[in-house]
């Protein structure tokens, strides 16, 4: 009798200038059996999503970081992958980039710190939601060439 097929895991594509959040954050996807991949800049992150081998899920990235701000960085990766799911995290949550570009419309949004079971539950609920309702109003996309 062979064994029904199991499901790939989710590939979530980490992106943070913090080292150590990369880390930690992997550790914790990882013991989910998800599948994780790293950058530590926007710029990493878009070459990452340019390889069209590379399956990404799931972008989690912080929202201010020192080369592109998260939402910016969504938007980029958005335009190269329109059914990537995000969901954005920071530890200024009351900063003006995390209340206009994210919370006011109502975007994934996880506040560092947290701990390993309330960003497992984020992730599986960004993931269960249909694409459209994870980008909701919030993003500009780049003008696309006709």
């Amino acid at each position: 009798m062979q064994s029904a097929k199991q499901p790939k895991p989710k590939a979530i594509l980490v992106v943070d200038d913090d080292v150590s959040v990369l880390t930690v954050v992997k550790c914790m996807l990882e013991c989910a059996d998800y599948r994780v991949l790293l950058a530590n800049s926007g710029i990493v992150a878009l070459r990452i999503a340019n390889d069209n081998e590379v399956a990404i899920d799931l972008l989690i990235t912080d929202v201010i970081m020192p080369d592109m701000q998260g939402p910016d960085l969504a938007a980029g990766m958005l335009a190269l992958r329109p059914e990537l799911k995000v969901l954005f995290m920071s530890g200024y949550a009351d900063s003006d980039v995390v209340r206009i570009k994210v919370l006011d419309h109502n975007l994934g949004f996880l506040a560092k710190p947290f701990a390993p079971d309330g960003l497992l539950e984020m992730v599986e609920r960004i993931l269960a939601m249909p694409t459209a309702r994870t980008l909701a109003a919030g993003f500009e996309m780049p003008a696309q060439d006709s």
